[in-house]
């Protein structure tokens, strides 16, 4: 078993090493919050944009400070350091519920922990806040199942003290803990009237019920009291969130993760079909499915809860015991390699990416290291028989594999700590150079903004969708203001003179790139594409950006519009 334990730790780390070592673009917003919070306070009005007076719940408040801590003392190594113990805190956590799930079989717990714990880590593990409440669900489920039969007296007060942390951590995320209630609740009040499944949580009614209860005292446990509570159905059913907003998209052919969806919801529909198993698990599986078919922000509750009924359906497996050790060690250098062409299988798929004599040597190594690997594996069959001489050629085949694993992980790592594109970054140290931030009113498109406004400039808008819809800021839906300029619907002169910009950031994939060009009320002051300070390469991978500065007194056929 430490065998397996310390494959899977060291697979994590390489993971993590080649493609968790970024900074994500919602971190910008979440250490502005951070550092305002530090500063001056939990806000009741938003602080950081042009518009005056909205409404504001700043659901993440606690996890946004924390992390500014985290970016305070230690940097953006920080923050990639955070994303790997976060992912690592979800790994162990899900392999502690499928050994209690299975049973106590920690063999099937691995395997299984390899084959969806990893694709979660691959995916999800980042600073953002879901990672929180990834962790606070499979502590609620795994006290489910740690005291199925009955539960403890403080049980409820430890519901109340997740509750509460939930509910300042990542308050949109907080209905789902009343959620992950009811499979448990509807197998206590059916589980036994079914013949096609089993129970085996023995709770009464009454006892759940407490549990609620405890649940909803902890989330008036914050700031922002019930409007922190409810704050996800205020950003949900909006056409303009669900357009912008990648995470709502509902999963699509073009998406890398419907391959992954649709192939292991396939499997574990046939494999749960043929095994009577208890109605919690079913309904987790079925729930979880339909939450990520609907939206992708929801594929790695699937993931972890989805893929749980395995540990239970396979719990009575064992690996064959034989007199013959080879056939032990086969299994685990079996799975080892499973988990390893896995992960080299993204990375060739992640080649076209690479500068080109990096993808050489990476399509070049791997043919080589694939027959070292069978050289090895038929070294070690040989010796099946010689007990003393087994131990050797099960080294001989792990250093094959690891080898397998990390050449190309040694020729993909190039990437930086911060993931702020370079143009962008560049921009910002631009405009510091026009004057003082608190002096200037900017317009910026949608994820730029983050960005923006962690530099101290006050912006128009930026990923934080539901801060612009009237439900939440009490006044406008700037929102759908913003998508009606990007789609010519609103004159980009009438936004003008609404809000008075002093500069603009633009991109290529926004309207006003091409439109402010031909305007001689705007003056251009940089253009990525000239800007001899970004390498010809990262010119051809980024966005273009330019910004203007809007002088109508400047050109003598223009006057001032506002």
């Amino acid at each position: 078993m430490r065998t397996v334990y310390a494959t899977l730790g060291l697979v994590f780390v390489l993971l993590m090493l080649n493609f968790g070592n970024g900074v994500n673009s919602d971190a910008w917003f979440l250490l502005n919050h951070g550092r305002y919070v530090a500063s001056f306070g939990i806000p009741h009005v938003e602080p950081f944009t042009l518009h005056e007076g909205f409404h504001f719940v700043m659901q993440q408040w606690l996890f946004a400070w924390l992390l500014w801590q985290i970016y305070v003392h230690a940097g953006s190594w920080g923050l990639v350091a955070f994303s790997w113990a976060a992912g690592a805190a979800i790994l162990f956590a899900y392999c502690r519920l499928q050994i209690l799930v299975s049973a106590g079989n920690r063999k099937l717990a691995c395997l299984l922990t390899g084959l969806f714990g990893l694709p979660i880590c691959l995916l999800f593990a980042s600073q953002r806040p879901q990672v929180a409440s990834a962790l606070i669900f499979l502590a609620e489920i795994y006290l489910f199942e740690r005291y199925r039969a009955r539960p403890t007296r403080a049980l409820p007060l430890v519901f109340f003290a997740l509750s509460a942390l939930l509910v300042n951590l990542h308050a949109a995320m907080w209905p789902m803990m009343l959620v992950f209630l009811l499979p448990y609740l509807a197998e206590t009040l059916f589980g036994g009237r079914f013949s096609w499944c089993e129970q085996t949580f023995l709770w009464s009614p009454r006892q759940l019920l407490v549990l609620l209860a405890a649940v909803f005292l902890g989330g008036f446990c914050g700031p922002y009291g019930s409007e922190a509570m409810v704050y996800t159905l205020h950003s949900y059913g909006y056409a303009e969130i669900n357009q912008y907003v990648q995470e709502m998209y509902p999963l699509a052919l073009h998406m890398s993760l419907l391959g992954i969806c649709l192939l292991s919801m396939f499997v574990l529909t046939a494999v749960y079909a043929r095994r009577k198993m208890p109605l919690r698990y079913l309904l987790l599986a079925v729930g979880t499915g339909l939450m990520a078919l609907m939206a992708v922000r929801s594929v790695f509750l699937y993931l972890l809860f989805g893929t749980l009924p395995l540990g239970y359906v396979f719990r009575d497996w064992q690996e064959k015991q034989g007199s013959v050790r080879w056939r032990q060690a086969c299994g685990q250098m079996l799975l080892l390699a499973v988990l390893i062409l896995f992960v080299d299988g993204i990375l060739l798929y992640m080649s076209p990416a690479l500068e080109e004599p990096r993808r050489t040597l990476l399509y070049a190594a791997l043919p080589l290291l694939f027959v070292a690997v069978l050289l090895a594996a038929r070294d070690f069959r040989r010796r099946r028989c010689d007990t003393l001489r087994l131990e050797e050629g099960r080294r001989r085949l792990l250093i094959a594999l690891l080898a397998l694993f990390t050449l190309p992980l040694c020729i993909c790592f190039t990437r930086p700590p911060d993931a702020v594109p370079l143009s962008l970054a560049r921009g910002a140290d631009i405009l510091s150079t026009l004057g003082p931030a608190e002096d200037m009113r900017l317009y910026t498109e949608y994820v730029y903004g983050n960005y923006c406004e962690f530099r101290g400039y006050r912006c128009y808008i930026d990923a934080r969708a539901e801060v612009f819809l009237p439900a939440l800021n009490h006044q406008k839906n700037v929102l759908k203001e913003w998508e009606d300029v990007c789609s010519g619907r609103i004159d980009y002169h009438a936004l003008q003179q609404t809000y008075r910009f002093t500069h603009f950031v633009v991109t290529e994939d926004d309207i006003l790139y091409t439109y402010l060009a031909l305007d001689p009320d705007y003056v251009l002051i940089w253009d990525s594409e000239t800007d001899d300070a970004i390498p010809e390469d990262m010119k051809k991978a980024e966005k273009k950006l330019r910004i203007y500065a809007y002088r109508p007194a400047e050109n003598s056929s223009a006057a001032p519009r506002d």
